[in-house]
């Protein structure tokens, strides 16, 4: 089944950084050829800002959008990758109420998408560690659930 998974939170959280951390996993976890580069290519996870990547692992395609903020057509990011690039499973950041979360619920409602929403994970300190762990627990889900 097709599933989303939502990370959602208020601003300045650290939910791009959680993603950015997931797909540099995903892809070391997966090295070539064991993962096939769709979008861009080649692979290009900035270390700073928002990003897309579309990767193809297991013949599954997974897509992972950072870009979550209000106003930023998150819906229709959703979209492109539901229909265009075909993906099984997405990673998005979202906040936790309004367009945003709204974005994922359509995807859900008129795509057939299962969902998970999941938060990360807010202390005082040491934000890139439990970024990282955030990640692994992440890809750890998809793996267990068979998803990957």
């Amino acid at each position: 089944m097709k599933t989303i998974l939502a990370i959602w939170h208020s601003a300045n959280k650290g939910k791009t950084e959680t993603l950015r951390e997931f797909a540099n996993l995903l892809i070391t976890t997966y090295p070539k050829p064991a993962h096939n580069e769709v979008f861009p290519k080649p692979i290009l996870i900035p270390a700073r800002g928002d990003f897309r990547i579309v990767v193809e692992i297991n013949g599954k395609i997974i897509g992972v959008e950072s870009k979550g903020d209000p106003k930023t057509n998150l819906g229709g990011r959703l979209l492109d990758l539901s229909d265009n690039f075909n993906c099984d499973i997405i990673l998005c950041t979202t906040r936790t109420k309004g367009e945003t979360v709204d974005a994922v619920n359509n995807l859900v409602h008129n795509k057939g998408f299962q969902t998970i929403w999941t938060s990360t994970y807010e202390v005082a300190n040491n934000h890139q560690i439990v970024n990282q762990i955030k990640a692994k627990h992440l890809l750890d889900l998809l793996q267990n659930l068979s998803l990957i």
